[in-house]
């Protein structure tokens, strides 16, 4: 049984039990989310590398995620991380039976640590192989933000009771530890690495720690964090070490920050229609499904489209990206469900009984009813 807080006579505020864990939501992390994937999406149909430097999505995402991992934690305790590993494990297993299924035409595996190594399907602690054909990384190249996850995810009871002890030095302890492991040549957990301190922002968000900083003093260090991250990842860049964000050791993590830091702290009160609610309600109920698919979506595309328009071409690049929307869409309506089995809750085509617009009217309905008490 969740609880919800609200005002009671004369001001105070009280806590009452809620049947409706998505009361708990919160709306402008929805968007927040909601805004990242689809830089995700762009990114990966058009190629611009300055997208990656602009948005830090991935950042924005961990950031999101560990402020969302907080509160289950809070709520449900231990047992959050079983549920949390559900829901991503679930509709990643439904991605590999069919990824496995279509490289069995081209590809078996040469020997026994190669049969093996396809436990990582199962639990992917590690990024799995896919082998095979040469178009085969188009399943590889976005599965280490589900390995990143997951081993956050299974940190995370540790972490919260660290970074509740020692908040602040959390946080820097996690700023070096990738500049640390990029200075001494460990190439070992880097993703882990990189986006820790994110996690951790996102953990101060959920504590409200972020609004406790001065606003001077805040903007001093976020700019502290954009400045060196941003030098780092355009001198990587331009000198032709990395070709996007996710490959510039230790400025992917300043520059992340700079991003997190800044949106995290804002808490505007969102209003809007139902148009509105119905978008952030499905993206966020099939995140993971729409992450994993849209990049085959990407490819098909490209192929269809190579033949007979240039890639850079603005016709190619809109029909693409309507092409990608169309393709994510539809593996939403074949594969999306699973999201639903794996959060137990009501299965629907869209996560219409996803948490979303219900858990607003939810939230107001019991203020409305404590005003007139």
């Amino acid at each position: 049984m969740s609880r919800v807080v609200i005002p009671g006579r004369g001001g105070a505020v009280r806590t009452v039990p809620s049947a409706d864990p998505a009361a708990h939501r919160d709306r402008y992390l929805d968007l927040l989310r909601t805004l990242a994937l689809g830089r995700v999406v762009l990114f990966h149909v058009t190629g611009w590398v300055w997208l990656s430097l602009l948005v830090p999505a991935m950042g924005l995402m961990f950031g999101i995620a560990g402020s969302l991992m907080a509160a289950s934690l809070d709520r449900h305790g231990p047992s959050a991380v079983l549920r949390r590993l559900r829901r991503l494990l679930l509709p990643f297993w439904v991605f590999g039976v069919i990824t496995l299924a279509v490289l069995a035409v081209r590809w078996r595996p040469p020997g026994v640590a190669e049969w093996v190594a396809l436990g990582w399907w199962i639990l992917p602690l590690r990024v799995p192989p896919v082998g095979g054909p040469s178009w085969a990384w188009v399943f590889h190249i976005g599965l280490w933000y589900i390995v990143t996850h997951l081993w956050l995810v299974l940190l995370s009871p540790l972490l919260l009771r660290v970074f509740r002890r020692w908040p602040w030095p959390s946080i820097g302890v996690a700023t070096a530890l990738p500049i640390g492991l990029h200075l001494a040549g460990v190439r070992t957990g880097y993703f882990v690495a990189a986006y820790l301190s994110c996690w951790l922002l996102g953990f101060a968000h959920r504590d409200r720690l972020l609004h406790r900083v001065p606003c001077r003093w805040y903007g001093c260090l976020v700019a502290g964090l954009a400045v060196a991250g941003g030098t780092w990842v355009v001198t990587a860049m331009v000198a032709g070490v990395a070709v996007d964000l996710n490959h510039v050791a230790g400025g992917t993590t300043l520059w992340s920050m700079a991003l997190v830091a800044v949106l995290l702290r804002v808490r505007p009160r969102l209003v809007g229609g139902a148009p509105l609610g119905a978008v952030l309600r499905v993206v966020n109920a099939r995140a993971v499904t729409i992450y994993l698919w849209h990049v085959p979506a990407s490819l098909g595309m490209f192929v269809l489209l190579a033949p007979v328009l240039p890639y850079t071409s603005a016709v190619s690049i809109v029909l693409r990206l309507a092409g990608v929307c169309l393709l994510t869409a539809g593996a939403v309506l074949l594969f999306g469900w699973i999201e639903d089995v794996a959060a137990r809750r009501p299965t629907t085509l869209l996560g219409s009984g996803a948490p979303g617009g219900g858990r607003y009217r939810h939230r107001a309905r019991h203020l409305r009813v404590d005003r007139r008490r």
